[in-house]
């Protein structure tokens, strides 16, 4: 039987039969890979404690007619601290969600991708920062490598730079920032029953009213060189919270479904 070597982070899991447990992995090598934990069910199994979802691994695996089966598994990371953090545990929850979805997406720039993941999830673990700040900065950078950044620099309509006094809203179809004058122009044609085309992607499409310092949150951490940084003040966090719903809006606008690991972050 075949057998290739992966570098993987679980991304997901379920349970097979009595014992077992498939295992969705994002690895170095391959992308996404869907593969068996036999006996991961067992008390006391070896490869019971390499088999919870954020572990990274080391893994052998064997091709199979339909899954392929885990027959050896080295522990790389486990993230102990995140695990004793509830609040940052659920936001690598969502980082393993995001992957799952957008995975596929993803296989062309796997080894990338891989070190982007587990050196994201570590930032977490070392509380290398104040958490929603680490996760718009990984939302961010998720965006930029699936090409679908969102345009912060320019109005998305008219294509004149943005200032402090000219941002108006986000806008999830067009993916940006939509300036004052073309909001304003476009929601009063909207109102007076125009049928043009700019009209009816107003009409038809979801946007979010931003302000001045939420934008500048959102292009700092489209910036981030991913360095450690210091708790920012009670102020900044409230920015930074706008900013990221202003982001889950547009990621699950191009997902197409709700990501079900913010309502736990909510919860938290």
């Amino acid at each position: 039987m075949p057998t290739y070597t992966v570098h993987a982070a679980i991304i997901g899991s379920f349970p097979l039969g009595e014992a077992d447990k498939v295992l969705t992995l994002f690895s170095s090598e391959h992308g996404i890979v869907r593969a068996v934990a036999k006996g991961a069910r067992k008390p006391g199994a070896k490869i019971a404690g390499r088999s919870d979802v954020l572990n990274v691994n080391k893994l052998l695996l064997a091709k199979g007619r339909s899954l392929d089966i885990i027959t050896q598994a080295e522990g790389i990371e486990a993230f102990p601290a995140l695990r004793k953090d509830l609040v940052r545990l659920s936001y690598g929850f969502y980082y393993a969600e995001l992957t799952q979805h957008f995975g596929q997406g993803l296989s062309e720039e796997s080894d990338l991708f891989y070190e982007f993941l587990v050196s994201s999830l570590r930032l977490q673990a070392e509380q290398a920062g104040e958490a929603s700040l680490l996760c718009l900065e990984f939302e961010m950078q998720l965006l930029e490598i699936l090409g679908y950044k969102p345009e912060l620099d320019y109005c998305v309509v008219c294509r004149n730079p943005l200032t402090d006094y000219s941002v108006a809203a986000f806008h999830y179809d067009l993916g940006g920032i939509v300036c004052d004058r073309c909001f304003n122009k476009k929601v009063s044609t909207v109102r007076e029953g125009s049928t043009n085309e700019g009209a009816e992607i107003m009409r038809g499409s979801a946007s979010i009213h931003i302000t001045p310092l939420v934008w500048k949150r959102l292009v700092l951490a489209s910036q981030s060189s991913g360095l450690q940084q210091p708790e920012p003040p009670q102020s900044l966090v409230r920015a930074n919270q706008a900013a990221r719903r202003i982001v889950q809006g547009y990621i699950e606008h191009r997902a197409g479904r709700r990501m079900k690991s913010l309502d736990l972050i909510a919860q938290m």
